[in-house]
């Protein structure tokens, strides 16, 4: 087997096979195990994002969606006078220089405005424009259902099984990334 056919064939055993030779000849104290969670996480993060947006027809995608979401959510908890670009980038967990370029699609497309501060005039505020929150409406509650769909064949004791050790994961990643 050759590396190109693995890449074709992940999931097969022989590829497995293979891959895991290659990870122990190239790093001998390295967990194999770690390392194939690593991939499979971070495939089925991309897979996950392409079937969310392919779920929202075209319309959107799942990066543009988020940051209406994360507005919408603002606006539920009392944040209605809107988020600052950092608190979006925080919130969407991507650069300051990935939410300039949503913020500027979707204000384009007249799903939210961007006002200067009222106190600080060298800070804008995000905010969803009426239009925003009608396609954020009309949305949410499908997306949410084709979220629950995807997550259908692990029942409830293991969805919450994974939830734990994802968020357990997620803060010990957040530690050591403040740490470094």
């Amino acid at each position: 087997m050759t590396p190109h056919d693995f890449h074709r064939h992940p999931r097969d055993g022989e590829g497995r096979k293979w891959f895991l030779e290659f990870i122990r000849r190239v790093s001998p104290s390295a967990d194999p195990t770690s390392v194939m969670l690593f991939g499979q996480i971070a495939r089925a993060n991309h897979l996950l994002e392409h079937a969310a947006e392919k779920n929202l027809g075209g319309q959107l995608t799942w990066a543009k969606f988020r940051l209406l979401m994360n507005l919408g959510r603002g606006e539920h908890h009392g944040a209605a006078a809107g988020m600052q670009p950092s608190e979006l980038s925080d919130a969407q967990g991507v650069s300051r220089n990935t939410v300039s370029a949503l913020i500027a699609s979707l204000e384009g497309d007249g799903l939210i405005t961007r006002e200067l501060h009222s106190t600080d005039r060298r800070r804008f505020v995000i905010r969803l424009t009426p239009e925003g929150r009608k396609v954020l409406k009309t949305k949410l509650d499908g997306q949410f259902r084709f979220v629950t769909h995807c997550f259908d064949s692990f029942s409830a004791t293991e969805r919450q099984a994974l939830l734990d050790l994802l968020v357990r994961l997620n803060q010990d990643l957040e530690e050591k990334n403040k740490a470094a």
